[in-house]
């Protein structure tokens, strides 16, 4: 390199580092304080009309739902929680109309456990599912518990309390009358998760965790029944209903004492999906992995492991060669 490049480049290596310097001598101070309270949203959903969105907004500490709609898209909060008191909220859901939200503020929204109370409140703290219309107005809490799924025709919200359902009417009470009291829709055994609703609203399919195997139950509000769907001793998961609401399709999970076992599975007894009648209970399988790379089932971040679609097509996720399709 000659005398005169290198000389220009020597210049330009500290005029770079010259102006980096003096970058960081104007860079204002933050503290700790402005770092762990940095805001951020979570549990983005799309309304079932209207072009709406709403989010969890936390700031602060202080956990709110925010929602925004056309044509601007102009954010706001429907909800006013000022306080970092540690209380989770998310599980957002529209009512049909998407002119409110349901919502399940404190507890663990990720384990049904005991409800932290990170700020030692004597009274105590409790995990609620709570209405908020979206137009304005003070929340509503509808029962205590979590996992709330909202029916078709926005009549009434179905959630879990210690493992079982429970239903709240969304009706308004008349004036001056106090608010009906969600009542326990389903006494049975084991513990109840993943609430689905027919597409007219005339069942609810659920699961009943027991233990080492799991069922797929279907309640009947018309007949007030409870049924089991193609019942076995192996982990049935995920129902969806068909589209027309006489089938469930759902995921099998191979009863095995390697379940039980902590740490990763790259395989196991292959898992399937199987199609059962509402009326009958009558199951059949309709497909199963195969053996080796994608035989132990891996869940993807959706709400949902299993879609019905048009056309009698069913989309779930799969890992044949190592990596996750649909």
């Amino acid at each position: 390199m000659s005398t005169c490049r290198w000389n220009c480049a020597r210049l330009l290596i500290a005029a770079t580092l010259a102006g980096t310097a003096g970058a960081g001598a104007q860079q204002k101070p933050f503290t700790l304080e402005q770092v762990t309270s940095a805001p951020f949203p979570t549990e983005l959903i799309a309304a079932p009309a209207g072009g709406k969105i709403a989010w969890v907004f936390d700031a602060r500490g202080a956990r709110n739902v925010w929602v925004a709609e056309p044509p601007d898209y102009k954010a706001r909060a429907v909800t006013a929680y000022s306080d970092d008191d540690g209380q989770d909220l998310g599980e957002l859901q529209w009512t049909p109309d998407a002119k409110a939200i349901v919502y399940t503020r404190g507890g663990d929204l990720e384990n049904d456990k005991e409800y932290p109370n990170p700020r030692s409140f004597p009274e105590g703290v409790e995990q609620g599912v709570w209405l908020v219309p979206v137009s304005g107005g003070q929340p509503r809490r509808l029962g205590e518990g979590h996992s709330p799924a909202v029916s078709p025709k926005g009549s009434a919200v179905a959630f879990i309390y210690k493992g079982q359902v429970w239903l709240a009417q969304l009706a308004p009470a008349p004036k001056n009358a106090p608010s009906e009291k969600a009542t326990q829709l389903i006494h049975a055994r084991g513990d109840a998760s993943s609430l689905r609703w027919s597409s007219d609203g005339s069942r609810l399919a659920f699961v009943s965790q027991r233990g080492d195997h799991s069922l797929i139950g279907v309640y009947d509000f018309a007949a007030k029944t409870l049924a089991y769907l193609d019942a076995s001793v192996d982990r049935d998961l995920e129902p969806v209903w068909s589209p027309d609401g006489n089938e469930i399709a759902f995921i099998r999970i191979p009863a095995s004492q390697e379940a039980a076992v902590f740490g990763p599975k790259r395989t196991a007894q292959p898992w399937s999906i199987r199609i059962a009648d509402r009326a009958t209970g009558a199951g059949r399988e309709v497909w199963r992995a195969e053996e080796g790379r994608g035989s132990a089932f891996r869940e993807v971040p959706a709400q949902n492991q299993l879609l019905w679609g048009a056309g009698d097509r069913l989309v779930f996720p799969w890992e044949r060669d190592g990596w996750t399709h649909l």
